[in-house]
């Protein structure tokens, strides 16, 4: 039996020589589907990589990709890494200030992007076709050029370079390895959830490991994917592409169920929604349920590569996050703190030795920030996490980010920061997600909802609905807010709630 796939490179080639004619990706063409095979992809990906090579991209050159979802932006990750140099994602949304503090930050040499940016130098992703002719070129003379360079790729070099924000707002880079990359890609196929008869719609970020690691079990897999990362397509989809999975957000999940129960949409032929990123309200999971398509969440963030536990089509529990995926483990630290240590877990954070000896003890269990809980059937749950706790004055520990996550999951279109450390009680800033406003009378409908699941001295006893979303400086990669940031922002605001 042949040696399973370590790098990424190896990943794609093996899929390559094994299924050259088969099905590789859909990407929109007008109004219609451009399909492309494993052939064609490993053709352009090789004449890609050879034009940057042309282009003095050495081995372990940092290389950026700042752009929304699309085949483009696949075949440039791809490219990159058989160049032997490094991809690092960044959110598409990122405000340009930022973009080229993270570009500074991460040493990156050359940028693909699908819009104008004031900071390395650019290659737009829609004349990918000029660097693919500067390959071709230097691939009649030199035909061995990146099998040379895919030949000194290793498990344990760094294939992708992904910021995070951390609790204070500031990035911190991820250290990703071939090996990890590659092993999330086969932990996700040993599940038995999926085939190469599957179709998947991928819509996801590719800035995040959630769609890196969506899109290289299928290339592991060899099952087409549809690639479009406009959201407000996905629901249209599910009826004119008919994946067979996906995977999405919750706020995505609820706009179908809005589809479906307005009759705008149906749920096609999906077997199974994969669930990430935030936490699946149970109305909307039974929901799903219900329909025949189980919701399955899952548990992932950048330092792990992507999915250390899911749930399964046949192993399934609501509210928990499911089961460790084959080779990684999970435990849980007498603070309460849920570890894991796999062959996904970074390498380090980039020019951070502090912040990874944190992180990563010497035993290589990683520390998530996360509490959660074991049950005696090894189903994980969270519960909160461990660095966003506070004590009232009462002496009563709250985890904002908890409550916030519940108030997500009554009211999709808000998002809820909440205060009161060393206060006797806590007060909450509801913050809308979008330029629809959000009535008083629907934020107080989901405030007393919540309350009726909170402790005492959780609850949240007043509030105001903040009058438009968030400044760019004041979220996260998922747009959610930066409670330390937004409690400065508007602490005269929290200081009435107290007073009036």
């Amino acid at each position: 039996m042949a040696e399973p796939a370590r790098t990424v490179p190896r990943l794609l080639f093996d899929r390559v020589a094994r299924t050259p004619h088969a099905e590789a990706f859909r990407h929109p063409a007008g109004d219609d589907w451009s399909s492309v095979s494993w052939g064609e992809v490993g053709s352009r990906v090789t004449a890609l990589a050879a034009g940057l090579i042309g282009r003095g991209i050495a081995p372990g050159a940092h290389v950026a990709v700042c752009a929304v979802t699309s085949y483009e932006w696949i075949l440039a990750d791809l490219a990159i890494v058989c160049a032997g140099a490094v991809t690092v994602p960044i959110y598409p949304a990122t405000p340009p200030a930022d973009v080229a503090a993270l570009l500074r930050h991460s040493g990156s040499v050359l940028t693909f992007t699908d819009r104008p940016l004031p900071t390395t130098p650019l290659l737009y992703l829609n004349r990918l076709g000029e660097l693919e002719d500067e390959g071709r070129r230097l691939l009649a003379a030199d035909p061995e050029a990146v099998a040379a360079r895919i030949a000194g790729v290793t498990p344990d070099h760094l294939a992708t370079l992904i910021y995070t924000s951390s609790s204070d707002g500031t990035a911190k880079g991820a250290c990703l390895s071939h090996a990890a990359v590659a092993y999330e890609a086969r932990a996700m196929a040993r599940l038995g959830m999926l085939t190469s008869s599957d179709l998947q719609l991928l819509w996801l970020p590719l800035s995040h490991v959630f769609g890196r690691a969506l899109l290289f079990v299928g290339v592991h897999l060899g099952l087409p994917t549809f690639v479009d990362g406009r959201a407000d397509r996905v629901v249209r989809h599910l009826g004119d592409v008919r994946p067979t999975f996906l995977g999405s957000v919750p706020h995505v999940l609820g706009k179908i169920r809005t589809g479906v129960e307005s009759g705008a949409a149906d749920l096609g032929r999906l077997r199974f929604v994969l669930s990430g990123s935030a936490r699946l309200a149970r109305p909307l999971a039974e929901w799903f349920d219900g329909a025949g398509v189980p919701a399955l969440e899952g548990y992932g963030i950048t330092e792990t590569a992507g999915p250390s536990c899911v749930n399964r089509p046949d192993s399934r529990r609501l509210g928990s996050v499911g089961r460790p995926l084959p080779g990684t483990q999970v435990r849980i630290a007498p603070d309460g703190e849920l570890l894991v240590r796999s062959p996904a877990v970074m390498a380090g954070y980039h020019d951070d030795v502090e912040r990874t000896a944190a992180a990563i003890d010497r035993d290589g269990w990683f520390h998530t920030g996360d509490r959660g809980a074991v049950d005696d059937d090894g189903f994980v749950t969270l519960r909160g996490r461990k660095k966003e706790v506070f004590k009232t004055s009462t002496g009563k520990y709250v985890a904002p980010a908890a409550v916030a996550r519940r108030f997500r999951a009554l009211l999709p279109d808000a998002d809820l920061v909440v205060a009161g450390e060393l206060r006797p009680y806590c007060v909450g800033l509801v913050v809308p997600m979008s330029d629809r406003p959000i009535p008083p009378a629907e934020a107080a409908a989901a405030v007393d909802r919540l309350n009726a699941d909170l402790g005492r001295w959780e609850r949240i006893r007043r509030f105001i609905v903040l009058p438009a979303p968030l400044p760019p400086t004041d979220v996260d990669a998922h747009g959610h807010p930066l409670p330390e940031r937004v409690l400065v922002r508007c602490a005269d605001v929290v200081q009435r709630l107290y007073e009036d």
